[in-house]
């Protein structure tokens, strides 16, 4: 019996191991996301018109979402790629900020990411403010480390039964 719990355990390691990396977005190069870095970028005001919502999958994403929102703002002399979330996470945003509404950003950018892009931290649009990511810049959205929804949560069938969660 210990052996089938130790080859079960090994055996669901693998499986867990192996869906989060089909998950997971490659990104921009980097291995982690920016709120796990101690050095933060500068965080930047910009306002401006969306001229365009664009929904669809994000390259330059380190997390696991299959599509991200853009809105794409012409900021007077310049136009800039804004990379809200998750679709699903910024639905609120993406209903206040239609084409042709004036919004103001507070976003950043890092060194990886094309001149014209950038993440927001926070979106204000007329008096309603979003706020996207907190001062770490980690996402609203993002369950804490160990804090998950998913399969190793410690809440599922079995949880303090004896027999869930824990080999």
């Amino acid at each position: 019996m210990r052996h089938f719990r130790s080859r079960a355990a090994l055996g669901v390691l693998i499986v867990v191991v192996a869906a989060g990396s089909a998950f997971a977005q490659k990104g921009t190069g980097e291995a982690t996301g920016i709120a796990r870095r101690a050095e933060k970028p500068p965080i930047v005001t910009l306002s401006g018109a969306v001229t365009e919502t664009k929904i669809g999958p994000c390259k330059l994403t380190t997390g696991r979402a299959s599509e991200g929102a853009h809105l794409i703002v012409q900021t007077g002399d310049k136009t800039i790629n804004l990379h809200l979330g998750p679709s699903a996470a910024v639905a609120d945003v993406l209903k206040a900020a239609p084409v042709g509404r004036s919004i103001t950003v507070d976003g950043f950018r890092t060194d990886r990411m094309p001149t014209d892009a950038y993440v927001a931290k926070s979106v204000k649009v007329d008096d309603r403010t979003f706020t996207l990511r907190d001062d770490s810049l980690r996402p609203t959205w993002a369950a804490g480390r160990g804090r998950g929804r998913g399969a190793w949560s410690g809440r599922g069938p079995g949880w303090r039964r004896g027999y869930g969660g824990c080999f």
